[in-house]
């Protein structure tokens, strides 16, 4: 059930996150996400994740040498939900993601092309805002092209003698996908200044050499300088 929530979780968040992206570069006053909305949109995607993921508890089971199966039943019950698994969760979101961020960055191409554009919108996008899209672009990318295996494999019924080997495969593939989430923290370092200077001040204070060394001095806004503040 957990390997079936995961993956769903982080894509209709990411969905989220594009949504929120997409308004507030073309549609800044129209829509603004708020902590509540964002609470409300966090929830959101659990709770479809939840739902989607639930019926793994009633399908899955022993084989024959009462070890767990890796793979759904070969009946039209577990081909059906591989299917609908694969459309509601994987391809539909991702199909929204990759539409909601194509007019995000033509939105974008055609302020900085066109000098008229510039000269009478009101809207002109910060350089922030276009590295943050570049960020997520990368994020995003990184994770649907690493869970795609994943969400195929679901498809897969393979015969009770070559379980072995469709076993060790189908291990591989998860193992490949959920290390994705690895790649993130090394992401935000190069795209996000802020969370250089949060992970800095992390190990700083992690290793007490702010107070022995004014080489490097911590920013009064961070909550983990207020906490330790002398």
């Amino acid at each position: 059930y957990i390997q079936y929530l995961t993956p769903g979780v982080q894509l209709y968040v990411l969905l989220a996150i594009s949504v929120d992206r997409f308004y507030t570069i073309v549609y800044p006053l129209s829509f603004k996400v708020s902590r509540g909305k964002a609470k409300k949109m966090i929830l959101a995607s659990w709770l479809c994740g939840a739902l989607f993921a639930s019926p793994a508890c009633f399908l899955y089971g022993s084989n024959s040498n009462q070890h767990c199966n890796f793979f759904l039943p070969s009946s039209w019950q577990g081909s059906a939900y591989s299917i609908i698994h694969l459309l509601l969760v994987f391809m539909i979101p991702s199909l929204f993601i990759i539409l909601f961020y194509q007019k995000v960055i033509k939105y974008i191409w055609r302020i900085g092309t066109d000098g008229m554009t510039v000269r009478r919108t009101t809207n002109i996008v910060p350089r922030t805002k276009v590295k943050t899209i570049k960020m997520f672009l990368m994020l995003n990318s990184m994770f649907l092209l690493s869970w795609l295996p994943f969400f195929m494999v679901q498809l897969w019924h393979p015969q009770e003698t070559d379980y072995r080997k469709s076993s060790l495969l189908f291990l591989a593939i998860t193992w490949i996908s959920f290390s994705s989430s690895a790649s993130k923290p090394t992401l935000y370092s190069i795209y996000n200044a802020n969370f250089r200077r949060g992970m800095k001040e992390t190990f700083c204070m992690s290793a007490m050499k702010c107070y022995r060394s004014n080489a490097y001095t911590i920013t009064t806004s961070s909550r983990i300088a207020k906490k330790n503040h002398v």
